[in-house]
C-alpha cells in the first residue's frame, strides 16, 4: 500500500547513517510547494550535527509553511513543524528535544499525524493516549499529551480550532510511589559502609572505583541531581572562602551521535546556584583537589578513569553493584536529593527545600521529594478526656 503523501511544506522521519569514517549522513523526504517529495540530505562528522543541519535546511525550505493558512482541514502533521519550530526557538534542553522528537516519530505522526484539525476530538485523542499508555509507558503518554496539547494550540491561535482538546482529555493516570528517604542515621551508616566497600578487595577480574562517595557526598551536601553533580567544574568551586562553596552551572548529558556533553546550564533555570557547603564535603574537595591529577580536558572534579567527562549512566551502574552490597538496594542516586528535601523541610520548612532544590512551587517539592511522617503528632493529653467519667 503506497504511503499517504506529505503535506506541502513538511517533511518525513529523519534517518541517519555513517556513511564513511568521520561521516555521517542525515536524510528524509521532503515535498515542495509543487507537490513533488524529494530526498534532502546533509552531512557532517557526527549524525547529531548532520540532523541539525538537515533540519534547518528543511525549515528554510518551508518557511512559506509559517505564512501559510492553517485551517480546520490541515492535518496535524503540517502544523508539527510550525509547532517544533516555536519550540527549538525557546531554548528547551538537548535531552527535551531528543525524546520530543522520538515521541513525535514513533507516536504521534504514525498515530494521530493523519488526523485532520477538525477530527483530532476529545474523544479521538483520548483513545490514542489511552492506547500509548497501554503499550509505551504513563511516562510516554505524558509527552505525547504534551506535544499534542501545543501543536492543537498552535492551531486554536491560528484561528482552525474554536478550543484546545488536549484541555478535556482525561489525565494520564501515573501511579504514585511513596516518597522514601534516607533518615540521618542512615545516611551515616550508609557513608561508613561505603567507605568500607570501596577499600576492600574485589572479586577477581573487577576493580571499584574509589570515589563513589565522593559523588555521594556532593549531592548530600546539595542536593543537586547526579548529571549536575558531574558536571561540576574546579572553577565552580571556591573554598578560599570562611563559607567554601559550589555553584552548579551544568549538567552532563548523553546526545545521540555525539556521546557526553557539557550542558552549559542545568535541568531548569533555577537549578543554577550558589551552595555553601558542610564541612565533610570541604574536606572532601580539598582532598581531590590536591590529588587530581592533570590533563583533565574539561577541569571537572569528577572525570572518569580517563580523564574525560564522567558517565552518570555507568555511575549509576556502578552503584547498583554497591548499593547491593551495602543492604542499600532501594537507594538511588535521586534518593540523596530526596534526603537533603526531608531534612530541610523537616527541621527549616517546606520553603527551605524547594529553595535549595531549585524547584519552581514547594509543591512540587511536597509530592515529589520530601517523604511523609507516618507519626501523628502527640496529642494524648488532649484525646484523654474521652475517657474520664462523666462529672455530677
Amino acid at each position: 500500500m503506497p504511503r499517504p503523501p506529505l503535506p506541502l511544506g513538511s517533511w518525513g522521519k529523519i534517518s541517519r547513517k555513517q556513511v564513511a569514517p568521520g561521516v555521517w549522513r542525515a536524510i528524509t523526504r521532503f515535498r515542495d510547494y509543487d507537490g513533488r517529495t524529494r530526498q534532502v540530505e546533509k552531512r557532517a562528522g557526527s549524525g547529531a550535527k548532520a540532523e541539525r543541519l538537515l533540519v534547518i535546511e528543511l525549515r528554510d525550505r518551508s518557511a512559506s509553511t509559517a505564512g501559510q493558512e492553517v485551517s480546520r482541514e490541515t492535518i496535524l502533521s503540517a502544523v508539527i513543524p510550525l509547532w517544533w519550530a516555536e519550540l527549538e526557538d525557546r531554548n528547551r534542553a538537548d535531552n527535551t528535544l531528543t525524546r520530543y522528537r522520538d515521541v513525535v516519530d514513533n507516536q504521534i505522526l504514525p498515530g494521530v499525524g493523519n488526523l485532520r484539525i477538525r477530527e483530532a476530538t476529545v474523544t479521538a485523542l483520548d483513545r490514542f493516549l489511552k492506547a500509548v499508555r497501554e503499550k509505551h509507558g504513563a511516562a510516554t503518554a505524558k509527552h505525547a499529551k504534551t506535544i499534542l496539547s501545543g501543536v492543537l494550540g498552535l492551531a486554536v491561535r491560528h484561528g482552525a480550532a474554536d478550543g484546545n482538546p488536549l484541555r478535556d482529555v482525561a489525565p494520564v493516570p501515573v501511579a504514585k510511589a511513596s516518597v522514601r528517604a534516607l533518615t540521618v542515621d542512615e545516611a551515616r551508616a550508609l557513608r561508613a559502609g561505603l567507605l568500607a566497600w570501596q577499600s576492600a578487595s574485589a572479586p577477581v577480574g573487577r576493580k571499584r572505583p574509589q570515589d563513589l562517595l565522593d559523588v555521594v557526598d556532593v549531592m548530600l551536601a546539595t542536593g543537586c541531581r547526579i548529571g549536575e553533580a558531574l558536571a561540576i567544574r574546579w572553577p565552580d568551586v571556591d573554598l578560599g572562602t570562611q563559607r567554601a562553596s559550589v555553584t552548579v552551572n551544568g549538567t552532563v548529558i548523553y546526545v545521540p551521535g555525539e556521546g557526553l556533553k557539557w550542558q552549559s546550564h542545568p535541568k531548569s533555570s533555577s537549578s543554577q546556584q550558589k551552595y555553601t557547603l558542610p564541612g565533610f564535603a570541604v574536606q572532601m574537595l580539598l582532598r581531590r583537589q590536591v590529588e587530581q591529577e592533570e590533563g583533565n580536558a574539561f577541569d571537572v572534579v569528577f572525570p572518569s578513569a580517563a580523564g574525560t567527562l564522567r558517565d552518570p549512566n555507568n555511575f549509576r551502574k556502578q552503584w547498583r553493584q554497591a548499593r547491593m552490597d551495602l543492604g542499600f538496594d532501594w537507594v538511588t542516586p535521586h534518593t540523596f536529593r530526596k534526603s537533603v528535601a526531608t531534612v530541610l523541610a523537616n527541621a527549616e520548612g517546606l520553603a527551605a527545600a524547594s529553595a535549595q532544590l531549585g524547584h519552581s512551587s514547594e509543591d512540587v517539592t511536597r509530592r515529589h521529594y520530601v517523604q511523609k511522617a507516618h507519626e501523628a503528632p502527640d496529642h494524648a493529653d488532649l484525646l484523654a478526656q474521652f475517657g474520664m467519667e462523666a462529672s455530677g
